[in-house]
């Protein structure tokens, strides 16, 4: 259990806490405009998932809300029809038209490659699925999703405060 001295900055529902309004926002004491047809209260549900060390759950939310936003940007222009295609497409677009930059269709990319063995059924050590991502990112088993929660917020971080 080596990986776990690594994530001692993430061990309480306190330092959790901390470390989300410091990536994404404070959401007691900021007043963000949030887009994307979605609730603000998405990024509470964010948070208390995070703080309560459900960290498959902040994955999910994470990519939900940054394909939510980034799809709200295409409403009512002439790539609309982009807006239900799937992320992958939606982040293509995004770049074809300089939406976001090179950097940030990377870490969606790395968002929705993390998201994507908890929603899709595969099976086995092949290419999508959790085993694959266990070997190729050289993770304990465990600490894949602690791993991926944390990235996931920071790469929502990074979209909301790059787009705000």
């Amino acid at each position: 259990m080596d990986w776990v001295e690594k994530y001692e900055d993430y061990d309480s529902p306190e330092k959790r806490e901390a470390f989300f309004r410091n990536h994404v926002v404070d959401l007691h004491h900021d007043n963000m405009m949030f887009s994307g047809g979605l609730d603000p209260f998405v990024l509470h549900e964010i948070e208390s998932s995070f703080v309560q060390g459900n960290f498959i759950a902040c994955i999910l939310l994470c990519q939900l809300v940054a394909e939510h936003c980034l799809a709200n940007c295409f409403v009512l222009t002439e790539h609309e029809s982009v807006c239900t295609k799937g992320f992958a497409k939606l982040i293509d677009k995004a770049r074809e038209v300089d939406l976001i930059d090179e950097a940030m269709g990377t870490k969606l990319t790395a968002l929705r490659l993390m998201r994507n063995p908890h929603v899709h059924p595969r099976f086995g050590a092949g290419k999508g699925t959790i085993i694959h991502r266990v070997i190729e990112q050289g993770f304990n088993y465990n600490e894949l999703p602690v791993h991926d929660g944390i990235e996931a917020i920071k790469i929502l971080g990074a979209y909301i405060n790059h787009n705000s």
